[in-house]
């Protein structure tokens, strides 16, 4: 590959970080995750007089730290405006247009609000979503049809909530052709919420803010779509959960990627933190593989008390059928030992021994289940709301 060659070549003469070494292929570089990026980012970063065709200043892009790690990764000109056409490219695959009427929900603060003039000039508007109630919910709606908007991006457990809410007290929003849902799984829940009481698109997006846009799903039949990965800007791997050698095809296993434009700090097989099932192609894919399945962080998946994993979607297809549940958070504490936490309507009874012995199937009948029903659940400093973690660390 062209791009990759020249990316080698790039950093073994100008990163301190890989200098002593001469990487002739990819499989020969170290897999790192963010901790190792960190510890050695003076010897990663390199200088700005040593990119080629750089622009102005680099552009510091900064990510939240949802898992207790802030990281701000610098970007070269080239991948900074690769980054801003890919946004453009996959909502256009997605039926949605650059400057479309857009509302984004997420965490804003003092460091990622807009300006007036930005979201005049992005028609998006900003909509904060850290601490979501049924007023801000109801504000939200309001906003909507005030403006005509077309498209809503967010959390998607924010999405979840919002979806519900129309849902329980019947408001329509003729507007509203496309929901875009990133940074957690998507509920099957969410989907069938938004097909019956909304009637758009839902997509979900794979991103994160230290790369960019990796991967999305299709329009075409939501429920089954798998996740179309950005080839043109990355190399994908899937290596196993604890080696670092490659997962086979249908195996989970952790995402591993390569930024083939960011000449300005490295990003070489760079462990995400994420896991997921990649299978060779599908029809829509022009031979190249596919992640069928996104699971999240490796450190939040659960396990059953023989040590299997448990994914997280099994949960929530178990809960899914049970329609006073508003929201809910599962905790693995221990071995054999779990929490789940629920927020409810007082509409119906919940029946509390029904969801034990599904659960029970589901993590074994020796495990140790309990109930607590509270009022909210934490939101993170990034806006997201965990549905699954696991606080036992075998």
């Amino acid at each position: 590959m062209l791009h990759l060659g020249n990316l080698i070549a790039h950093i073994n003469k100008n990163c301190n970080f890989y200098k002593d070494y001469s990487f002739g292929s990819l499989l020969e570089f170290p897999v790192v995750n963010k901790s190792i990026l960190i510890q050695n980012y003076d010897r990663i970063k390199i200088i700005q007089n040593n990119i080629p065709d750089q622009v102005g200043p680099l552009f510091i892009q900064k990510t939240s730290g949802s898992t207790g790690t802030p990281f701000a990764v610098p970007q070269n000109t080239e991948k900074r405006n690769r980054r801003v056409a890919e946004l453009k490219y996959f909502g256009t695959r997605v039926g949605f247009n650059s400057h479309d009427k857009l509302v984004h929900l997420r965490t804003w603060n003092r460091w990622q609000k807009k300006t007036k003039l930005q979201s005049l000039r992005e028609n998006i508007i900003p909509y904060n979503v850290s601490q979501i109630d049924q007023k801000k919910l109801g504000d939200l709606c309001t906003l909507i049809k005030r403006n005509n908007i077309v498209a809503l991006r967010g959390y998607a457990s924010s999405i979840d909530l919002f979806v519900r809410y129309l849902a329980k007290k019947d408001i329509q929003l003729s507007s509203l052709r496309l929901i875009i849902a990133g940074s957690e799984s998507l509920l099957d829940s969410t989907r069938e919420l938004v097909k019956k009481h909304i009637g758009c698109s839902l997509i979900s997006q794979y991103a994160n803010e230290e790369n960019g846009i990796l991967g999305q799903e299709e329009l075409n039949d939501q429920e089954l779509s798998p996740f179309y990965l950005n080839h043109a800007s990355y190399i994908f791997e899937i290596l196993k959960l604890d080696q670092d050698i490659s997962a086979e095809y249908g195996e989970l296993g952790r995402i591993v990627i390569t930024d083939l434009f960011n000449y300005s700090f490295p990003m070489i097989r760079y462990d995400t933190g994420d896991t997921g099932i990649m299978v060779a192609n599908d029809k829509y894919s022009n031979g190249y593989p596919v992640i069928e399945k996104i699971f999240g962080r490796r450190l939040d998946l659960v396990f059953n008390t023989s040590g299997s994993v448990v994914y997280p979607m099994a949960i929530a297809r178990i809960l899914k059928h049970y329609s006073n549940i508003v929201q809910w958070q599962f905790i693995q504490t221990d071995k054999a030992d779990y929490i789940l936490k629920l927020i409810t309507n007082s509409e119906n009874k919940l029946t509390i021994e029904e969801i034990r012995k599904e659960l029970l199937l589901l993590f074994g009948e020796d495990s140790n289940i309990e109930f607590q029903f509270i009022n909210e659940i934490p939101v993170l400093a990034s806006g997201k709301r965990k549905s699954v973690i696991n606080n036992y660390k075998e």
